[in-house]
């Protein structure tokens, strides 16, 4: 079929299985203006953000910081190599990441928390006619004060799943080894098939796993 997409020989099958979501981060980033030499914000370490904050790297970015307080993630974003991880229940997040971008902004702020918030503090941090990528999905309102977004002429770009060539550029990114799970999956992350239960129970509230993967 001319749906299926062929894993490269150099993608082992625990890494193909996160495919669907490196593809998530490859769209956002596609969709986004990042370019080389950009600094980008992220909100959420989990899963996406990690993704992104990786992808965001290969694409030239220059500086990537992150917003996270839970542990297991906070560490999981350093051992990417983020050039910051901010706790925000420990400091003030627009703060340090305009403090940290020379008192401008980021270029452009990744949402991929999408929790209530989130979205009007990355229209606080970007800056001036910076971009504002919501890649989480909110499932309630997200207020914004829109005279702060338009006074300063933001931009404000949604990203959805992904495409078919955003599958072939993770596999190729995973191949080449610009984007790695390892920092999203340890060896307890692995279940099986009969642990599924489990998994999702731990996953609800902060753990010190970041994704779960259903090895059969």
């Amino acid at each position: 079929s001319s749906d299926l997409i062929p894993v490269p020989d150099g993608v082992p099958d625990e890494a193909a299985a996160m495919c669907e979501p490196s593809a998530v981060a490859v769209h956002a980033v596609r969709r986004s203006r990042v370019r080389v030499g950009d600094s980008v914000g992220g909100i959420g370490a989990g899963p996406i953000g990690l993704l992104v904050a990786q992808v965001a790297q290969a694409a030239g970015a220059s500086k990537v910081m992150i917003s996270e307080p839970t542990p297991g993630r906070k560490a999981a974003a350093a051992s990417i190599g983020v050039d910051a991880v901010i706790d925000p229940t420990e400091q003030d997040v627009e703060q340090e990441m305009v403090a940290m971008t020379n008192g401008l902004g980021p270029d452009v702020v990744f949402d991929c928390a999408g929790i209530k918030g989130t979205l009007d503090q990355a229209f606080n941090i970007v800056r001036r006619a910076g971009e504002v990528v919501l890649v989480a999905v909110p499932w309630e309102e997200m207020p914004v004060l829109a005279v702060d977004w338009m006074a300063r002429e933001t931009e404000f770009k949604a990203s959805w799943g992904s495409i078919p060539s955003d599958w072939h550029v993770a596999l190729n990114m995973m191949e080449s080894g610009k984007l790695s799970i390892v920092p999203l999956v340890s060896d307890q992350s692995y279940v099986p098939l009969e642990g599924i239960q489990a998994a999702f129970e731990a996953l609800v509230k902060p753990s010190t796993q970041v994704q779960m993967v259903v090895r059969l």
